[in-house]
Formats: C-alpha cells, sequence, structure tokens
C-alpha cells in the first residue's frame, strides 16, 4: 500500500518482479511505455487516444500476446496496452511500471484485504461466499471494461441522488461526483488530474451522506471533476471481495470503517522532483496558509522544522500537511533566494 494504491510484483514474459498498481478502474493491462521498449516488447505501429481521469487524452499502443505472472499465477493475455506512466511518481512519490486491470478482475474473484495488505484469488466457477458482508450490486461494463455501482449522494442544499460511480482501486479519492458542484457548502478550488489524462482545475467540497447499500459515512471529501467514481480512501476501510461473475462487490469492514477522512490542511499541492528528490509546489490554492505566508508555485521546499526535506517522502510530507492547528518552519528556495516561512494549519473545507 501507498497512499491508498495496491502495489503488487508483476513479471512481464518472465522478466525481473515489477511494480505494477492493482487498479479496477484500468480497462486491461497496461504496461508502461518506457519499460515496454526496455524489455523488447513488440508495440503495434497505430496509436490510439485513450480518455483519462482528467481532461484531455493519451496515447495507447498495444503489444500481443504477453504472459503475466503474480506469485504462483501465470496469466496469459491476448492483447495489452502501453501507456507512459512517468507522470505517477512526481504525483504520487513512487513509480508504476504497469497497471493490473479489467481482464484481471474478469478472470478471478479477487479479494483485496487492505487491512492485512493480501491479495486472494479464487475460480468463479467454484467461488461460494459465506461471510456477513455487506453485497453491493454491481454493473461490469464490457464495452467500457470498468465495474460500476450506484450509490445515493446526498449534498447541502440538495436532494439525495442515486449515481452511477466506477468503482476504481487505483484512485486515491474517496468519492468524485460532478454533483458536488452542486452543494451550497463551501467549496475549495483545486488542480487534480492524478493518473491518465491531463491536470484540470476542478472544485473539492462536503458530501453530508454516501451510502453504499447498507454502508453510509457523513462528511465524505468530494471532488466535483473527472469521472465520477469510489475509490481507494472510501476502499480501505474494507475487505473488497470482487465478483465480476456473479455482478457483486462485497464489503467486510475492517477497523478503518470510521476512520475521518482529512483533507490537506497547508493549500500547497506539491510535487515530487525525480531528478533531485525535492518537493515543488506546484500549486497554491487561494486564502490558504500557505498563500497568506506567500508561498508560490515553484517554490522548493528545502526543510521542513529544520529536518532536510529529502529525509522525507511525498506521503510523509503530505501526512505532516494534514495535522489541523500544528504550525511548522519551512525553508524554500525561490530562484537565488533562501526565503523562510512559519505556517499554521487549519482546516480548509
Amino acid at each position: 500500500m501507498y497512499f491508498n494504491e495496491i502495489f503488487v510484483q508483476v513479471r512481464v514474459n518472465n522478466s525481473e518482479p515489477m511494480w505494477f498498481v492493482v487498479d479496477s478502474g484500468a480497462g486491461g493491462w497496461i504496461v508502461d511505455r518506457a519499460h515496454a521498449i526496455r524489455l523488447g516488447l513488440h508495440l503495434e505501429q497505430e496509436t490510439a487516444q485513450g480518455t483519462g481521469a482528467g481532461s484531455g487524452t493519451y496515447d495507447v499502443s498495444y503489444v500481443k500476446d504477453v504472459s503475466f505472472s503474480l506469485s504462483d499465477f501465470n496469466i496469459a493475455v491476448p492483447l495489452i496496452g502501453v501507456i507512459d506512466l512517468s507522470a505517477h511518481k512526481p504525483q504520487i512519490g513512487r513509480e508504476a511500471e504497469g497497471l493490473v486491470g479489467y481482464d484481471f478482475f474478469e478472470k478471478f474473484v479477487v479479494e483485496i484485504d487492505y487491512e492485512s495488505k493480501v491479495m486472494r484469488l479464487f475460480d468463479p466457477k467454484t467461488y461460494h461466499y459465506s461471510g456477513v458482508g455487506e453485497t453491493i450490486p454491481i454493473i461490469v461494463d464490457q464495452e467500457a471494461r470498468n465495474p460500476f455501482l450506484t450509490a445515493e449522494v446526498t449534498m447541502q442544499g440538495a436532494a439525495p441522488q442515486q449515481r452511477k460511480l466506477l468503482i476504481d482501486t487505483g484512485s486515491n479519492d474517496a468519492l468524485d461526483d460532478s454533483f458536488v458542484a452542486q452543494s451550497t457548502g463551501p467549496k475549495i478550488e483545486i488542480v487534480g488530474g492524478v493518473g491518465l489524462g491531463k491536470e484540470f482545475k476542478f472544485s473539492v467540497g462536503k458530501v453530508s451522506r454516501l451510502r453504499l447499500g447498507g454502508v453510509s459515512f457523513d462528511d465524505v471529501d468530494a471532488g466535483a471533476g473527472g469521472v465520477a467514481l469510489v475509490g481507494g480512501e472510501i476502499l480501505r476501510r474494507f475487505t473488497v471481495i470482487f465478483d465480476f461473475a456473479h455482478a457483486r462487490m462485497i464489503l467486510e469492514p475492517n477497523e478503518h470503517l470510521n476512520d475521518a477522512f482529512l483533507f490537506d490542511a497547508s493549500g500547497v499541492t506539491l510535487r515530487l522532483v525525480t531528478e533531485s528528490g525535492d518537493f515543488v509546489v506546484h500549486s497554491v490554492i487561494q486564502g490558504s496558509p500557505a498563500s497568506e505566508m506567500g508561498m508560490r508555485d515553484g517554490d522548493l521546499i528545502q526543510s521542513i522544522d529544520g529536518l532536510p526535506s529529502k529525509r522525507f517522502t511525498l506521503r510523509q510530507v503530505q501526512s505532516i500537511f494534514l495535522r489541523v492547528g500544528a504550525e511548522h518552519h519551512l525553508t524554500v528556495q525561490r530562484g537565488n533566494q533562501l526565503l523562510s516561512f512559519d505556517i499554521k494549519l487549519r482546516k480548509l473545507l
């Protein structure tokens, strides 16, 4: 687990192990373009356009007849996609060498135990569930090659609506839905687009209640842009069983079911500079503590509370900036200037 993403080791045509993200929102098996070339995979000449979570498109090439190995499971796939995944590391802090997508979820009953960090695979023909988890009917869209569910979403100032949401283990978010824009509650504008596609600006607000079958969550942070989805910040609170063959998803709550939904309290979006290991301020939310302190896009964070920034991972820095009420001393490189900021974190939503 890194952020809310699931990484597993995968061998491609008997290669050395590579780190793939288990992504129920991906339309199939994907290998990063640079790694596909390094492995000597034969890319088909034609290049297609795919639509990502952000606005815009991305280029896709294809490779025929590739075998993947996960642990003792060997899976032959007649056609895979090849996409440039290099933007993943600056945004998340960790490289993704490929994606485990639709074909995998279609082939097995996939049980993801977020708490124990274990994934179990079963034969759909013989699988029988005897637990007491919540069974959620899903729509397995064979044309879109994605799973969807229907959830009830309640916004401040709007009547509850039934919403069709992509089930996306590859997203770090709790919920994304254009319906959020109709909320009369407070909203802020941020830069998004982690994953495939281009970056875009969208609003983030609070969902009063999200109901998945008999399970509900209150005061959920939700984005109003991109693909409508329920993501890892919800799914990590369960053992999740994907059973495409029986058009269902089963949710067994774990000890994180009632964790609070935490949102950045600094107002900065950071990116990892892969060449140097520095953290660059990618955007600043207007009216946030970072904005009020005078931080700007392009600032390089040099230290946090006297410790060099290179001592931290991107995930650690973002976790520090979740702590409402905490105060931190930052040193920042801006061109030839070394600046100091004392920032007090506060709730933005």
